[in-house]
C-alpha cells in the first residue's frame, strides 16, 4: 500500500481511482465491509482503490473538548488499512483553514482535480466539509452532476445495531473488552514500551512490566486477562490498570505480569491483547491480602487462557475472488 501524507505529494497523473472517505478509527468490521466493496469496485473497473482520511481527527482541531480518545494510533490505523489490500492511503493534514473548505470545493479540487475519482464508495452516515454539509446525499447529487458514480453503503452490524467506533469506545471505557471482539473483528490491544517502576510486584512475588504507551483509549481501571506478544513469542498475562490504591499512588499505570517468564525486557516493546476483565481495582488492607488476590487472579487467568486464542488483525480479504 502506498501512503501519501499531503495533497501536494500526490502525482499529477494520479488515478483514475475509486475513493472512500472517513476517519476509520478502529478499522472495525463496518469499515472492513466498506473496504471490501471499495476494492471490488476498483478491481472491476481496473482503477486504484484509495482510502482518503484526515490527520489529526477533525474534532481535535475544531472542538478538542469533545474529541474522542482514539482507538488506534496513526501507525496502527495504517497497518490495519494496509492489511485490507487497499492500493493507496491518503492522509490529508487537517487544520482550521482546511476545515473552512466548502464541500463543493473539496469535490472539485480534491476528489476530481487531484484524485481523478471516477467512483465513490461511502457510508450512509458520512459527512464532511464546512457545516458538515458534505453528506452522503450531497455526494450522490454531486456525482450525478460531475460524472462520478456514488455508492452509499447501508449500515452493517450485529444484534440489530450497526458497527460503530463510538459503541466500541463505550465498551472499552466500561472495561467490557471481551464484548468488542465481535465489533472489531479482533481483540483490542495496545503497544507499550517497558519502563522502570516501583518494583512492588517483585516484592509480592509477581514481577510486573510497567508500560508506557501512545494509545489514547485505555480500558477502565481493573484487572484483565491478557496475552502478550514480545517479538515472535506469546505469553499469557495479567494486567492491572489503575493507580495502585493500596500503595496510595495517584498516577494511572499499566502493569503486566507475564506468566512463566523470567527474563528482563526493560526498554523493549510488547503488544498487549485484552481478553477479559477479571475484577475492579481494589484497596487491600495489607500486602498479604493483595498478594493472595493476585495469586487468585493468576489462577483464573490461566484457566481462561486455556480456551482463548488471540484474534489479531490479518489479511482477511481474499483478493483471488476479485475480478
Amino acid at each position: 500500500m502506498i501512503i501519501i501524507d499531503s495533497l501536494a505529494s500526490i502525482p499529477a497523473d494520479f488515478g483514475p481511482s475509486v475513493v472512500t472517505l472517513g476517519n476509520f478509527d478502529g478499522v472495525h468490521l463496518g469499515h472492513r465491509a466498506l473496504f471490501r466493496r471499495l476494492i471490488e469496485t476498483a478491481r472491476k473497473n481496473r482503477m486504484q482503490s484509495v482510502v482518503c482520511t484526515f490527520h489529526p481527527h477533525p474534532l481535535k482541531v475544531l472542538n478538542p473538548e469533545k474529541a474522542p480518545l482514539l482507538l488506534n494510533t496513526k501507525e496502527e490505523r495504517r497497518r490495519l488499512i494496509s492489511a485490507s489490500h487497499v492500493d493507496c492511503l491518503i492522509e490529508i493534514p487537517f487544520d482550521k483553514e482546511f476545515a473552512q473548505q466548502l464541500p463543493e470545493d473539496f469535490v472539485d479540487n480534491v476528489l476530481i482535480g487531484t484524485l481523478s475519482a471516477r467512483n465513490l464508495v461511502i457510508g450512509y452516515d458520512y459527512a464532511f466539509g464546512k457545516g458538515r454539509r458534505g453528506t452522503a446525499e450531497f455526494l450522490a447529487e454531486s456525482g450525478r452532476t460531475r460524472g462520478i458514480d456514488v455508492e452509499i453503503l447501508q449500515p452493517v452490524g450485529e444484534d440489530g445495531q450497526p458497527y460503530s467506533s463510538t459503541r466500541i469506545r463505550n465498551l472499552i471505557t466500561a472495561g467490557k473488552v471481551a464484548e468488542v471482539v465481535p465489533l472489531l473483528g479482533r481483540h483490542y490491544n495496545l503497544l507499550g514500551e517497558v519502563v522502570s517502576g516501583f518494583q512492588r510486584g517483585r516484592e509480592l512475588g509477581f514481577p510486573t512490566a510497567n508500560l508506557r504507551t501512545e494509545k489514547e483509549l485505555i480500558p477502565a481501571p481493573g484487572v484483565y486477562v491478557v496475552k502478550v506478544r514480545h517479538g515472535d513469542l506469546e505469553y499469557g498475562g495479567v494486567v492491572n490498570i489503575g493507580c495502585c490504591p493500596t500503595f496510595g499512588y495517584n498516577d494511572l499505570s499499566i502493569e503486566v505480569h507475564l506468566l512463566d517468564y523470567t527474563g528482563t525486557i526493560y526498554g523493549e516493546k510488547i503488544r498487549v491483547y485484552f481478553i477479559e476483565r477479571l475484577r475492579e481495582e481494589k484497596t487491600f488492607t495489607d500486602l498479604p491480602a493483595l498478594s493472595d488476590a493476585i495469586a487468585a487472579d493468576v489462577l483464573k487467568a490461566r484457566q481462561i487462557l486455556q480456551r482463548v486464542q488471540v484474534i489479531q488483525y490479518q489479511e482477511y480479504l481474499d483478493t483471488r475472488n476479485f475480478s
